[in-house]
């Protein structure tokens, strides 16, 4: 359970014109610029294909600028309903590798695959490339992909070896890849920020360490944690599931190291796993009373079984005697257990209806659980254990 994660960012290439040429094939092979025809004059350039990056055409360059550097191009208006259509589509295949995805835009996402390794041997490189590839057969496009064990690292990575490219930082070497890389290479580090940090000498990411909190307080004037965390290679910041976003249901699954129907070692994993799920709706500010229990057998068969607790909360320790009793139902004789999930449901905000129990201190208890999740924060998630995830 002291497993590093590991975040994929997956970056799609020139993703409005490669959606138009895998429509269209015959605008490949030359320059593409989607933004608008020759008669649209006043029209910005939307997207460039490679061919037209080339030749030195980029996002939001006038069209007419474009026509200059591009007269042999492909000049088209964005094709309405294409690019949400394939992002769908991609967002399908990401499902086919993990069930931790964050959406970011309409062209990228990342994948927290720590728990999915097994069926490619732990090879984080082998997951991304299969990834990779099944989007360039299937739909026609590419992306790049960044690997590191945080969001951060694998946004810069992903960009590192465009098109169709994989950037994959091994774990401890973060700070290493990210050490001589230009600065304006950090996300948020615009024109007026790097203009800043250029006059305090500081044009590597490296240079960012040559500095003290306060000096980036008071003279750059962005949040000094940031950078700095950055220049170390530091990011502690969790994968969001897509389905948080729509704030209905919010669920933790893990893939076991191996097929078991060890029950107190069943037992423990699925107390981690609740952990964690309450941890991110607390985080969230949210309660539910809607549990529900998912086990995959090793014959990758699939089951589950839901419960209605009599009262709304986030604190794991309220749900932990349902999801064994739930579990139990599930566990078949004779059938190995390689995948543990929870779910929860019906999500409300905190102060929408939670309902005191007067037989304890809700008040202490909601202050002990913040603290350790605070402490989690800081530090790292596995700092603190509870006696039903200790091995025996």
């Amino acid at each position: 359970m002291g497993r590093k994660r590991i975040i994929l960012h997956v970056d799609m290439d020139a993703f409005f014109a490669s959606c138009e040429e895998a429509v269209n094939p015959k605008l490949r092979g030359k320059p593409l610029i989607v933004g608008g025809t020759k008669k649209d004059v006043r029209s910005i350039v939307s997207c460039p294909n490679y061919l037209a990056r080339q030749r030195g055409i980029k996002t939001a360059m006038p069209l007419t600028r474009a026509m200059q550097l591009a007269p042999d191009g492909n000049f088209i208006r964005g094709t309405r309903g294409i690019y949400s259509s394939y992002s769908k589509k991609v967002r399908e295949i990401f499902y086919k590798y993990t069930p931790q995805i964050e959406p970011m835009s309409i062209d990228e996402a990342y994948l927290d695959i720590t728990d999915v390794l097994r069926d490619y041997g732990g090879d984080a490189y082998k997951l991304a490339f299969a990834l990779k590839e099944e989007i360039k057969h299937t739909l026609s496009i590419t992306c790049s992909i960044g690997i590191s064990s945080n969001k951060v690292c694998s946004k810069i990575a992903s960009k590192h070896n465009k098109p169709d490219g994989i950037t994959h930082v091994l774990p401890g070497k973060e700070k290493e890849f990210l050490d001589n890389l230009p600065v304006e290479r950090i996300p948020g580090v615009g024109k007026a920020t790097l203009k800043h940090l250029n006059k305090y000498g500081i044009y590597k990411i490296s240079d960012i360490r040559k500095f003290d909190r306060t000096f980036y307080e008071q003279e750059i004037g962005m949040h000094s944690s940031y950078l700095l965390n950055v220049a170390n290679g530091i990011d502690n910041r969790e994968v969001i599931l897509y389905e948080d976003y729509e704030q209905k249901s919010l669920s933790k699954e893990v893939t076991l190291d191996f097929d078991t129907d060890d029950m107190p070692y069943l037992e423990k994993e699925l107390y981690y796993v609740l952990e964690k799920a309450c941890s991110r709706m607390r985080k969230k500010n949210y309660s539910s009373k809607n549990l529900t229990v998912k086990v995959k057998y090793a014959d990758f068969t699939v089951n589950q079984k839901s419960k209605m607790a009599d009262r709304y909360s986030n604190l794991e320790m309220d749900f932990y005697e349902d999801s064994v009793k739930l579990f139990q139902m599930l566990m078949k004789k004779g059938k190995s257990i390689r995948l543990i999930g929870v779910k929860f449901a019906d999500l409300i905000t905190d102060n929408e209806a939670m309902q005191e129990d007067m037989f304890r201190d809700e008040d202490k208890l909601n202050r002990l659980v913040k603290n350790i999740d605070k402490i989690r924060k800081k530090y790292d998630y596995n700092i603190v254990k509870f006696g039903k995830t200790f091995d025996i």
